[in-house]
């Protein structure tokens, strides 16, 4: 009952944003989220998470970028959330034609005609909601799977769920079962999407390079590659110019993954695929995100003590004495 009442609490919210305007629905995402720019740091966790990200991850960046970066991210990223209403209850065809560029599409489509399997590598950035029902229209029904983290309000997860799967695709837990069904996807030549930018649940995982920090990488897109030699797709979806009825799908053809031949090679060359789509578009990637929070050695205290690091940037002590820089001692 507990879980069950949140849940469609927030049911009831996405249900009405998704009967208003997509440009003002978007756009009151955009302003709450701007409201949380602009109060104290101390009381804006989520807003000094982006900070401590940019900072971390791009050492000549000044505080001021990072400020307008981080209020340009926390906006982004508030359109996204709203969006989510329309992406998951408005007919599947008025989100596709807000689709107005798809860069490397006949690659994907091609690849998905052949006998190999498919592994397709997406991030939090922009709609990339709007991924999975593209995925789902174009590709094989019934053979083209999306792993997802179940939502923790059943009803909730029961909506997001038939979401997704509207247009073909089959939604798979990240969990043993979810494994198991992944595998069999691509031993039987299927079509895989991983959201692949996450920290893994299960600490086991091998740390490898991203943006110049070890953090824990999920095993398992290894050992898909290793095992199946699929054709891999680094898959983005970000707005343009003209904003949420603008969209620009990529599918990045990966073959430094494809033929990499050992665990941290594949691994690596992934975070880096990931990295090269996340410098290209800054402010629409989900900084809030606590993506560095384990090290091969343990907790790394960003978060925790950002406040405090936030201060000390501000006075101009040097960041890689604080130990946000690639080159500081991890």
């Amino acid at each position: 009952m507990n879980k069950q009442y949140p849940g469609r609490r927030l049911w009831m919210v996405v249900r009405l944003l998704a009967w208003l305007p997509l440009p003002l629905v978007t756009g009151f995402g955009a302003a709450v989220a701007t409201l949380v720019t602009l109060v104290p740091l101390r009381y804006a966790s989520a807003y000094r998470v982006v900070l401590i990200n940019l900072l971390a991850t791009h050492p000549h960046m000044t505080y001021a970028q990072a400020k307008k970066i981080g209020r340009q991210s926390l906006r982004e990223l508030g359109r996204t959330l709203t969006e989510f209403s329309h992406v998951w209850h408005r007919p599947v065809e008025e989100t596709l034609s807000r689709v107005t560029h798809i860069h490397g599409e006949q690659a994907f489509l091609d690849a998905c005609a052949s006998e190999r399997p498919v592994l397709m590598l997406s991030l939090h950035q922009g709609s990339w909601e709007i991924s999975n029902l593209y995925v789902g229209d174009k590709g094989s029904r019934d053979k083209t799977l999306i792993m997802y983290q179940p939502h923790p309000a059943t009803l909730m997860d029961a909506m997001v769920k038939a979401a997704r799967e509207r247009t073909g695709s089959v939604l798979i837990p990240t969990n043993s079962q979810g494994v198991k069904q992944a595998l069999a996807a691509m031993k039987a030549g299927g079509t895989l999407g991983i959201l692949s930018d996450h920290n893994p649940g299960n600490r086991s995982n091998p740390s490898v390079p991203f943006f110049g920090y070890d953090v824990p990488t999920p095993a398992l897109i290894d050992k898909l590659v290793q095992r199946y030699r699929p054709h891999v797709f680094i898959v983005s979806c970000i707005r343009g110019e003209g904003g949420v009825k603008d969209i620009h799908l990529h599918f990045e053809e990966a073959p430094a993954i494809e033929q990499a031949n050992d665990t941290a090679e594949i691994l690596t060359a992934m975070n880096s695929g990931l990295q090269r789509c996340i410098d290209r578009n800054l402010s629409q990637y989900q900084w809030t995100y606590k993506r560095f929070k384990w090290s091969p050695r343990g907790r790394r205290n960003w978060y925790r003590q950002s406040n405090r690091l936030l201060s000390e940037i501000r006075k101009g002590t040097d960041r890689k004495a604080l130990g946000l820089h690639p080159d500081a001692k991890q």
